[in-house]
């Protein structure tokens, strides 16, 4: 019976045996938990809810929980420090060993930079952008706090197997980042509900050419476009990757010949154009010069989307020499404290800076309504994960989404143009 990634992986952990298709309803053995700053409530809200009066009474594996305390480091407020202090006090007592407490960054950057997760591995977090693992070839996914707590106790949970979307890329990539225009350019093109529940396997000419940092975007992504699982076959790129952060073993997963999809798209990017997400919408997708002459007042490159080394490189190239437009506030944030170093050790941050970037804690900040807000009336173009109203602050505001090299045209010249008219030669 041939399978997709999904099917194999899911039967793979299938408690039952059994090889599951792609509907079948399995209990699945979880590999590994990722917990952020909600932790509190599954280690101990709901525990006390359910009748256990001191918390979780133990978990699963302290060996396969995970526990990186992001969104708001250093903590924000008060209540923020409260349940901080609570999440360390159940870390300790359950005895999870691997707690990233006081170091600034983003969860799901954190589990690839330290080899929590690997090629062939069912992943779950508290966290819809746990989807961005299937980078490096597993199959990841976020999921309720209610689920968490569950998985927490007995490592287990319920999966739906999904169907499967073959998404396959042709083309050159170039000597710029291009994820964000390819998944922009797929939801404006098929709908940001193009992958409802399904998984997304990528393949292509253009896999093999793509950085960690690329598949990282597309794959966090899958989540825009409602995919269950966004993955990636493992190749030599990733196996280097893994080896250089994780001795531990591993059993990568690809598909079968003959493997059944629910639909094939294929993109090829040498004829995709630069392209931005207009407001309120992921799949509101058009190219740049359709937008072109909006006039800014915030640009931001961060996230688990966009806040790698190859993300704020770009920026660096090409701001070398240039200045950020007055009147613009141009915000950066490395996605890890691991991505700030990589960025410091390469000179990046000092070009950036004297250019006229805020370069502001790794973190979630950027993407939330956490740094950076926007008044009524403003406009930010930003490469960051969402642009719905709200989402940097003021309902009046408008945001649009853009790959960094877009973000940075539009942060020199003060409005959103194509990136060609501004950094000649790309």
């Amino acid at each position: 019976m041939a399978q997709t990634m999904a099917e194999k992986l899911l039967t793979r952990r299938n408690l039952s045996g059994k090889a599951a298709r792609a509907g079948d309803f399995v209990e699945a053995k979880i590999d590994g938990a990722m917990c952020h700053y909600h932790a509190s409530e599954p280690m101990h809200d709901m525990a006390i809810e359910a009748g256990f009066k001191d918390g979780l009474p133990r978990v699963w594996d302290p060996e396969r929980i995970y526990v990186l305390l992001d969104h708001h480091q250093p903590a924000l407020s008060q209540k923020l420090a409260d349940e901080n202090a609570v999440i360390r006090r159940e870390v300790e007592r359950l005895g999870i060993r691997c707690f990233h407490d006081a170091e600034p960054g983003i969860a799901h950057q954190m589990m690839l930079d330290y080899g929590l997760v690997r090629p062939g591995e069912l992943v779950v977090g508290n966290d819809s952008h746990t989807i961005g693992y299937g980078a490096v070839n597993a199959g990841s996914t976020g999921i309720t706090r209610a689920d968490m707590f569950y998985v927490l106790l007995y490592g287990e949970l319920w999966f739906q197997v999904p169907e499967s979307i073959k998404v396959v890329l042709e083309g050159r990539q170039p000597n710029y980042p291009i994820a964000k225009d390819i998944v922009l350019t797929l939801a404006g093109q098929h709908g940001d509900d193009i992958a409802q529940s399904m998984s997304v396997e990528y393949s292509g000419s253009l896999v093999s050419q793509l950085s960690i940092d690329s598949r990282m975007c597309l794959s966090t992504h899958g989540v825009e476009i409602g995919a269950k699982f966004a993955m990636f076959e493992s190749d030599e790129t990733t196996r280097q990757f893994v080896k250089s952060r994780t001795d531990k073993p591993y059993e990568p997963l690809t598909p079968d010949p003959g493997a059944q999809y629910a639909k094939e798209i294929t993109l090829n990017v040498d004829d995709m154009p630069f392209v931005v997400a207009k407001p309120h919408q992921f799949g509101n997708v058009v190219p740049v010069d359709e937008a072109r002459g909006t006039r800014i007042n915030q640009a931001q490159i961060g996230s688990c989307a966009n806040g790698r080394f190859e993300d704020i490189e770009i920026a660096a190239r090409m701001l070398e020499g240039r200045k950020v437009a007055k009147g613009v506030r141009f915000i950066i944030s490395p996605a890890s404290q691991q991505v700030y170093l990589q960025c410091l050790k390469a000179g990046l941050i000092e070009k950036l800076v004297e250019a006229g970037v805020q370069v502001v804690t790794p973190g979630c900040g950027v993407c939330q309504p956490r740094v950076g807000f926007l008044s009524d009336g403003e406009v930010c173009i930003t490469a960051t994960t969402r642009n719905f109203k709200g989402r940097k602050g003021s309902l009046n505001a408008e945001i649009y989404l853009a790959g960094p090299l877009t973000v940075t045209a539009a942060a020199v010249a003060g409005e959103i143009v194509n990136p060609k008219e501004v950094f000649r030669g790309l």
